[in-house]
């Protein structure tokens, strides 16, 4: 009965989480915090103890991930105010022509889908889909799907979004910045594949057979400007983007910097450990006795400077400094208007740093109790491959929260100790995760609301169509990854 135990306590947590927040409709942080509270003193630990556990859960997960939620809510704001996503949107539509605007939009979401989440990159790009949809006069379907799929793939399987970012630490122990080097590379090659088999699949079968228009009441201009002269229609917002971006390069170089940055940074690492970096990456210039302390800063080699750039923290910070200065300062922003932009976005993020808090709290209390030890040697005596086994774990939780950044951190804390016993393989179970939670979504999810109305659907359209064409991709992307652990298996045998 004792071995078993910390299993019993592992289902009763994850059947109260999910009727907390599906069937009395607790809010998924209260939720989070009420099972760690309860799965802690069920599996033993002192009541003093489970709340250091959950304050340290907190702690080490916002430290992760609370300034890539920052710096990614700025970069996102500035990008939109600024026109710089939708110059490139107008770009790739032009460039592949009216024949190919659903595959060009898919692409632009997809370019600006890298860096900044998917709430506030629906938001920069819906205005344009409006416009689409009446100039083609086609349903909008055709411009909407392609724009969703893109934008949430890249929100779950490619860094630096926290999530994934988060699903790395928690997966991949010491190997973080191996794993972290091939979560990118990997992410972005299964997730592009995945966002068109979305789209040219059941997306596009869909689109041919229901006619949508753009929601009159969001993309009409029936309002007047208000007391400062300003329309906040979206009907404005379609219009002819601000004129701060007019540089297509740049505006492409501040978002695919964090991308370029972060496997600069890792793989720099990953080739000093294969003793394959050039030597004189790691000289310093000077003897550091030999510089005044205001000056000791310069002496790092070039491996130290491309390491630190190469964190998602500062892959974030760099992006967005430039996009501060070339969509604000140089355009005239005052620095009060700037602070206002900032604080703005910092506010759309708050509710989710206290879902990611207790999140990681959920993780710690799993750890703490042992429960993660014993579902990992547990799973491994299942007659499925840990790939599947992350995946369906994954997809469960992000049917019970809603939000597919807490789905990956709290799925990855239910997966640390199978992905300990797997060593060489972290990346296959962090992808694993990470297309377990593109599945589907639910009432609970920001994102399903946004769907639903700004595409001007039904809720059954959402809950079945558009949740049919993501488990279409979820589960090729399993497939892919379960032929991905055989070969594995077969070449290291």
């Amino acid at each position: 009965m004792n071995d078993l135990w910390p299993g019993l306590c592992a289902a009763a947590a994850l059947i109260a989480l999910l009727a907390l927040v599906i069937r009395w409709q607790v809010h998924a942080f209260l939720a989070l915090f009420v099972v760690s509270l309860g799965l802690g003193l069920a599996a033993g630990l002192a009541p003093a103890q489970v709340l250091d556990s959950i304050h340290k859960g907190i702690a080490d997960i916002l430290r992760e991930v609370l300034l890539l939620l920052a710096f990614g809510a700025i970069l996102g704001r500035l990008l939109e105010v600024s026109g710089a996503a939708e110059l490139i949107a107008r770009r790739l539509i032009h460039a592949l022509g009216e024949k190919n605007t659903s595959f060009a939009v898919l692409i632009a979401a997809f370019i600006v889908g890298i860096p900044i989440l998917f709430n506030v990159g629906f938001l920069v790009l819906i205005p344009i889909v409006w416009r689409l949809q009446r100039e083609t006069k086609r349903s909008l379907l055709f411009f909407l799907l392609p724009l969703a799929f893109s934008l949430g793939i890249t929100h779950s399987l490619v860094p630096p979004h926290p999530g994934i970012v988060g699903a790395v630490n928690a997966l991949a122990g010491r190997a973080a910045d191996r794993v972290m080097v091939e979560t990118i590379i990997f992410g972005i090659a299964l997730s592009f594949p995945l966002a068109l088999v979305g789209w040219f699949g059941p997306g596009r079968f869909w689109a041919q057979r229901q006619f949508v228009t753009a929601p009159e009441n969001m993309s009409a201009d029936t309002t007047k400007p208000d007391a400062q002269g300003q329309f906040t229609t979206a009907e404005h917002l379609a219009k002819p983007a601000p004129r701060g971006a007019q540089s297509f390069a740049l505006a492409l170089t501040i978002i695919l910097a964090p991308l370029v940055l972060s496997v600069a940074g890792f793989g720099a690492k990953l080739l000093q450990d294969l003793h394959l970096l050039p030597e004189r990456m790691t000289w310093t210039l000077f003897d550091a006795n030999d510089l005044p302390a205001f000056l000791r800063w310069l002496n790092h080699s070039a491996l130290d400077w491309l390491q630190f750039f190469g964190k998602p923290t500062v892959a974030l910070f760099v992006p967005m400094a430039l996009a501060l200065w070339s969509y604000g300062l140089r355009q005239g922003q005052s620095h009060k208007q700037l602070a206002k932009l900032i604080g703005d976005a910092l506010i759309e993020v708050g509710g989710m740093v206290f879902l990611f808090g207790a999140a990681g709290g959920f993780k710690e209390v799993i750890q703490a109790t042992g429960v993660g030890d014993y579902l990992a040697r547990q799973m491994l005596l299942l007659p499925l491959s840990p790939v599947a086994v992350a995946f369906c774990i994954a997809a469960l939780v992000r049917i019970a929260l809603g939000s597919a950044t807490a789905a990956i951190l709290t799925a990855s804390a239910l997966l640390a100790g199978l992905a300990a016993s797997m060593p060489g393989r972290e990346t296959l179970l962090v992808l694993s995760v990470a297309c377990g939670v593109t599945v589907g979504t639910q009432p609970a999810d920001s994102g399903f609301w946004m769907i639903k109305e700004y595409g001007n659907l039904s809720t059954t359209d959402v809950m079945l169509r558009i949740n049919g064409c993501r488990l279409s991709m979820a589960l090729t992307g399993l497939a892919i990854l379960l032929l991905s652990e055989w070969l594995l298996r077969v070449f290291l045998a």
